[in-house]
């Protein structure tokens, strides 16, 4: 065993003990993730049917703003001579998150953030050991759940804290070749989905106590020791000691967290989730309550006078056909329907579910909250207040993880890269090795920034919005100056962008240029030509007096109708139009 002596007894009590306080916030994140999978999932689902699941709505939306795709790393230097190998250590750092699916893992890690706070575990798989079967000499970036993860509760802050570990399974066979004492003592664990400090795991939502594996494993627990930078690892259910190991890692260690806000006097982060479910739970209340309502409403025929002979004709009749009736003419008796009240009660429910968790609809893009573009866009921006801070920490987050890939790819003594570098000013790209004999310099002459672009969303639609937005705000209002310096406009080529942006290939069949026309035509030519813009220009701006449409004004209508208050026929008229 390496590095200094581990009281080993001492660090498994306290081990436990920071479990054990855990056992809320774990509690928690799973009765939030079963209203997140709603009765349908399986049968550990909620005991309640969630037919309005505000949950799943809310963190799909943050996850599609705080995730979209995979960032992009930017490096630089102060070092004037430096600066050609930091462009060929950014080219390399960008190869590395699709080749061990750095998405994926962002992804999860920013679904556990929104449910209690996300971690992921950084290093090199080595002697086949990595306790998730990564191959030999891999950097790999895993997210680890709560119900793995653990970290010393006795501290105030993170920066304070005196170890983190989490619990995995490894096939026997490759835990035998951890273990320091004799291998034949390593015996396979039962497969169990309840936590060591016997409490409930996520994972027993979807899957069945004694499951039959295909290759026994076993169940062992990681103790990172900040104060030593040792790796402790020992069977959690066998208590035995497999190995102490000295960390040869980042100076951050092997674990990255992300949480979205702090709370006072506490080291335990809030999750978004803990603000929303009983919102969530209240409307779904609601909303069971006013289906059992309008099933439980029955509308019936009454009859008086006649006889059984002319009520058996009413019932057996159809629609049109004419019957002999003797007695008063039959009235319609209606039982039983929806509260109005209640109906108003749960459109305000949730309402204040999305003002709760960032106005939903602006986020979203759901629906617009009023009549004009401005205001929308006004709305956008204070929404964005809240999703900006949230973005700023998962960025954070992802440039801790991005500065630990570099610091595995700068000190790694074999492996060898060839990325392809363009040369500035042409489409011609060199082949460039990076290795330990190329790279120059110290790794902290680098800087490493996250590019926040690169992980906005990037559809076709939008990087159309985007060419439009430049062309008319930049390119148009200098055009003249970019003409006097020779410079021009490719037509054809931005009729073919815009036509593979917005899936319209039939456009760049109907704008020809010359040297399209077939055989005989004229050669290229008409993008050539410099594009001028008008001498003259005129807008004609149009006021148009309506009710409102939006989801937020029909609300309102419909509720004061609901409620007995008075309401005008247009703005009855409203509810019925689209937005």
């Amino acid at each position: 065993m390496a590095g200094l002596r581990v009281n080993f007894k001492q660090l498994r009590t306290a081990v436990d003990w920071s479990i054990g306080q855990l056992e809320a916030p774990r509690r928690n994140r799973v009765d939030a993730i079963r209203q997140f999978v709603t009765t349908h999932y399986s049968d550990s689902g909620p005991d309640k049917r969630v037919p309005v699941n505000m949950i799943e709505l809310a963190t799909t939306i943050y996850l599609r703003q705080l995730a979209p795709q995979t960032p992009r790393v930017m490096v630089s230097t102060k070092v004037r001579r430096l600066k050609p190998f930091a462009k060929t250590m950014e080219l390399v750092l960008n190869e590395i998150p699709d080749e061990i699916g750095l998405d994926d893992t962002l992804q999860r890690c920013v679904l556990e953030a929104m449910f209690a706070f996300g971690v992921c575990k950084m290093g090199i798989s080595y002697n086949g050991s990595s306790y998730k079967g990564h191959e030999v000499g891999e950097a790999f970036v895993d997210p680890i759940d709560l119900d793995d993860y653990f970290f010393d509760m006795s501290a105030k802050t993170f920066s304070g804290i005196q170890f983190e570990g989490n619990d995995y399974w490894l096939p026997v066979d490759v835990a035998r070749s951890m273990y320091d004492g004799k291998q034949s003592d390593v015996e396979p664990d039962d497969h169990t989905v309840i936590g060591s400090d016997g409490g409930e795991r996520a994972d027993g939502i979807g899957v069945d106590e004694g499951a039959d594996l295909y290759r026994e494993k076993v169940w062992l627990r990681d103790v990172f020791l900040h104060d030593s930078r040792q790796m402790v690892t020992y069977g959690v259910k066998s208590q035995k000691l497999f190995q102490v190991i000295d960390w040869d890692g980042p100076e951050c260690g092997p674990y990255h967290r992300l949480s979205f806000s702090e709370v006072p006097g506490n080291i335990r982060p809030l999750p978004p989730i803990a603000l929303w479910t009983d919102l969530h739970e209240l409307g779904n209340a609601l909303f069971r309550k006013l289906a059992k309502q309008a099933e439980s409403k029955k509308s019936v025929a009454g009859f008086s006078g006649g006889n059984d002979e002319s009520v058996n004709a009413f019932q057996a009749a159809n629609d049109g056909d004419g019957i002999r009736y003797n007695g008063q003419k039959p009235e319609t008796i209606t039982v039983g329907g929806i509260d109005a009240p209640a109906l108003a009660f749960f459109l305000q429910v949730r309402d204040l579910f999305s003002y709760f968790a960032g106005n939903l609809d602006t986020l979203g893009g759901l629906a617009p909250m009023t009549d004009t573009v401005g205001q929308d866009r006004m709305l956008s921006d204070a929404a964005d207040a809240r999703l900006s801070k949230m973005r700023g920490r998962t960025m954070k987050f992802v440039s801790g993880i991005f500065k630990s890939l570099a610091w595995y790819e700068w000190t790694d003594p074999v492996r060898k890269r060839t990325v392809e570098k363009p040369v500035k000013g042409t489409d011609i790209t060199l082949p460039v090795v990076w290795s330990a004999e190329t790279r120059d310099g110290d790794f902290l002459d680098y800087n490493l920034d996250i590019d926040a672009h690169s992980m906005a969303p990037d559809s076709p639609s939008i990087k159309l919005q985007k060419i439009g937005m430049g062309l008319e705000r930049f390119v148009f209002p200098i055009l003249p100056a970019v003409q006097e310096q020779g410079g021009r406009i490719d037509l054809q080529k931005l009729i073919e962008i815009i036509s593979q942006l917005s899936n319209t290939p039939e456009l760049a069949d109907i704008v020809v240029f010359d040297g399209q026309g077939g055989e005989g035509a004229p050669q290229r030519g008409g993008s050539e030509t410099p594009v001028a813009m008008p001498a003259h220009t005129t807008r004609t701006y149009e006021r148009v007096n309506r009710p409102g449409a939006t989801r937020h004004g029909k609300d309102d209508v419909l509720t004061r109708a609901l409620m007995g208050v008075g309401v005008q026929n247009s703005e009855m008229a409203a509810v019925g139009r689209g937005a």
